[in-house]
């Protein structure tokens, strides 16, 4: 009220005033911005007290917030602890004993700050930060939903983010490649657009990564993509959940439902290839030094595999097509179908109807008549094994083909019809139009609601281009409130276990208000003076005072003042997500695989589950052998219809929609996968012959051999009278360093980091 027409400011926050029960007066000052959508201050450093604590600015900062409550830093760390976990936070795997010894036995007084070097110049750092965004990318290797087909082209998405997280890409960068890397051609003339770099058109993956059910309503297919494609991009990029406006002005944050619309409109002019129920793929030559080569060489050997397979295979069905065919003859008498001129019995049997008898048992539309038997089972599983290994070979050969998830432009006038109107759906019906709206920025941040000044051409000869460039450059914006403190947000998370702003995908009024605001400024600031490295942001951080204390900080007025040590004054202990875990024990039990790159791998599943992969008879879970079974996690096929048991076992998710945070339970079955199933026994028992190869046939120097390895410290001399004990009572005697290995990777000090 009243109709038609929008409240004065004053009445507004006269009403919430009212509502939260809060004097008259108090609503006479005009409501201030919300901060999140305020460009972060320039701060001045805190000059601290206790300035020899503070190592950097950070640590200002940390103290300053600490000093309110009369608290400060805790000790700094012992050295064994620190290189623990700094290798965990950097490359996801413990140091090896060399690696440990060589850290604590350098008293140079740049040693720290030279080992945070090293690791971050570790091709294994990609592969470690390259998982955490995946998981805000949503990334996964199949499609989901009914059938949940292959995504044969993924993989190069996600060897683009570790990449990216190895060469240092500025965030700037990184972002605009996944909204925009289409778009980088400068727009002088109107000409037709170039073709994307391919590395830019692997990187607009991002794009597509969501599942996508598609229905016999083209309308409503489109509002889906395109709406999830605004929403992550919000979430993702801004910390925002814009998805909200979709049906409704948003309830807490000043996002209306327009606004949802006009950021849809950046989207507006995306075309996906239309092969397939998710969509097609576009060509991108393979980019990375020598990696063109390696695909074509390794293709054409497989296609060679292929053609004598097909061979051996057509061999292998002769004499089973005379049996077939000698069967059929059994069956009944001849009888001429009405348009046929031969007896149906008397034409000549295919391969086809082989496939038809054989995968009878898997086909629904069969009946349940009891068939006489005609092949062997040696013969079905013959038959069954060359169609695996065929369907394989040919997945491998698509896999490898130079292309990716990208998308483009669609073609404007003349060639195609103009850029379509992007309306307000009422209520979020894709069939329910309302008022038509143009490309436009957040008007929380921007404080106005007029359109964006599109990126086109000179003659504005191609209207369908430029609109995504347009958006990323909003985003990467210095002038941007949001982008620059939502990523150092993250970093800061990933170090510390929570961010400073807790919820960190979502920085608005419904989410948790930063615990050191000033100083998530400062960094949000750095990071732009420092363009926009993630590297810069990881060494500022981790040289910190505040990063290099301890965890076992006791002190009983901090536990009461601040509980949950959101001023940190310890160091927060934190638990390994799966992939780290998994990867952890493969590190120590020596058969971690550092293979980088290339299509996925699939682990042996528990014993039962593969059979639930079978199609027709055929396992769709294509397990590995040798090296790859036991490469690192993040090359694993993340199948969105089946998790790996152990990662989900430990919290690791399927990744429909963006995950900003793993939760952490503790359950039983945890306990249960450490300590019995295949994979670690297996793991268990190479770590012990590890141990033994490293240390000799001596129990106590096998003892010490093996804390060394997985704990990275010697054993305390009651843990080695409790290990010989354990390994006494163990029977087989060959058994007993297995029985201790098993137990040191069942330790809470194994999968925690302090």
């Amino acid at each position: 009220m009243p109709p038609g027409k929008t409240l004065p400011a004053q009445d507004i926050a006269a009403i919430e005033a009212w509502i939260q029960g809060l004097p008259p007066t108090a609503a006479k000052a005009a409501p201030s911005r919300y901060w999140a959508f305020v460009k972060s201050a320039k701060h001045a450093v805190p000059t601290v007290r206790e300035s020899s604590a503070a190592r950097n600015a950070i640590d200002a900062f940390i103290l300053d917030k600490l000093a309110e409550k009369s608290l400060t830093l805790g000790p700094e760390a012992d050295r064994r602890t620190l290189v623990r976990r700094l290798y965990f936070d950097l490359v996801g795997v413990p140091p090896r004993p060399e690696e440990m010894n060589s850290f604590v036995e350098d008293r140079s007084p740049k040693a720290y700050e030279g080992l945070v070097d090293s690791l971050l110049a570790d091709v294994r750092y990609g592969e470690r930060w390259g998982r955490h965004w995946l998981d805000l990318a949503r990334y996964a290797d199949t499609n989901g939903y009914e059938g949940d087909p292959e995504w044969p082209h993924a993989w190069r998405y996600r060897d683009y983010v570790i990449d990216s997280f190895n060469q240092d890409k500025p965030y700037d960068q990184f972002v605009k490649e996944q909204i925009a890397g289409d778009e980088f051609f400068q727009i002088v003339s109107a000409v037709p657009a170039p073709l994307p770099e391919p590395e830019k058109q692997v990187a607009l993956s991002f794009l597509r990564l969501a599942p996508f059910n598609r229905t016999p309503v083209s309308d409503e297919n489109r509002d889906s993509l395109l709406s999830e494609m605004t929403s992550t991009v919000s979430s993702v990029f801004l910390g925002l959940t814009v998805g909200c406006a979709k049906c409704h002005d948003h309830k807490y944050d000043m996002v209306p439902t327009r606004d949802f619309y006009r950021m849809k409109a950046f989207f507006a002019t995306v075309q996906i290839t239309n092969t397939g129920r998710a969509g097609g793929y576009e060509p991108a030559d393979f980019y990375k030094p020598g990696q063109k080569a390696w695909a074509d060489e390794t293709r054409a050997q497989f296609k060679k595999d292929v053609e004598q397979s097909e061979a051996d295979f057509k061999e292998f069905q002769k004499p089973l097509l005379v049996k077939l065919t000698a069967a059929k003859k059994l069956e009944k008498p001849a009888k001429p179908k009405p348009e046929d001129t031969k007896p149906e019995d008397s034409k000549e049997l295919t391969a086809k109807d082989l496939e038809r008898e054989i995968n009878s048992e898997n086909n629904n539309a069969s009946g349940f008549d009891k068939k006489p038997e005609i092949f062997t089972r040696e013969e079905k599983d013959r038959y069954l094994q060359f169609t695996e290994r065929i369907g394989r070979l040919k997945k491998a050969i698509d896999r490898l083909e130079p292309l990716a998830m990208g998308l483009r432009n669609a073609d404007g006038p003349p060639m195609g019809p103009n850029v379509p109107t992007t309306y307000v759906l009422r209520r979020g019906e894709y069939d329910s139009l309302g008022e038509p709206v143009e490309p436009g920025f957040l008007s929380a941040i921007e404080g106005h609601s007029n359109p964006a000044v599109l990126e086109l051409d000179r003659y504005k000869m191609f209207p369908t281009r430029g609109r995504r460039m347009t958006l990323a450059n909003w985003i990467v914006s210095p002038n941007n409130p949001l982008t620059s403190r939502v990523m150092v947000n993250r970093i800061w998370q990933h170090h510390f276990g929570r961010g400073i702003v807790e919820t960190a995908s979502d920085f608005g009024k419904n989410g948790t208000p930063p615990s050191h605001p000033e100083l998530l400024d400062w960094l949000g600031n750095r990071f732009v003076d420092e363009k926009w490295s993630v590297k810069a942001m990881h060494r500022l951080i981790l040289n910190s005072s505040a990063y290099r204390q301890t965890s076992y900080k006791t002190d009983k007025r901090a536990e009461q003042d601040d509980p949950d040590n959101r001023l940190l004054w310890r160091f927060p202990r934190r638990r390994l997500e799966g992939e780290a875990i998994r990867d952890s024990v493969l590190a120590v039990s020596g058969r971690l695989s550092l293979k980088p790159g290339g299509p996925p791998v699939y682990p042996p599943l528990p014993e039962g589950l593969d059979e639930a992969q079978k199609v027709q008879g055929v396992n769709t879970w294509e397990t590995s052998a040798g090296e790859d079974a036991r490469r690192r996690s993040i090359y694993i096929f993340q199948r969105r219809a089946l998790n790996m048991p152990f990662l989900e076992t430990f919290d690791s998710p399927v990744f429909n929609a963006p995950c900003d945070r793993r939760r952490h339970s503790i359950t039983a079955l945890q306990a249960l996968s450490m300590y019995d199933s295949d994979f670690v026994n297996e793991e268990a028992r190479h770590f012990a012959g590890r141990v033994r190869s490293e240390t000799g046939p001596d129990v106590a120097e096998q003892i010490r051999g093996a804390f060394q390895i997985a704990l990275g410290r010697a054993p305390k001399p009651a843990e080695v009278r409790q290990a010989q004990s354990l390994m006494a009572a163990v029977t087989p005697v060959a058994n007993a360093l297995t029985a201790l290995c098993r137990v040191l990777l069942n330790s809470n000090e194994f999968i925690y980091i302090d």
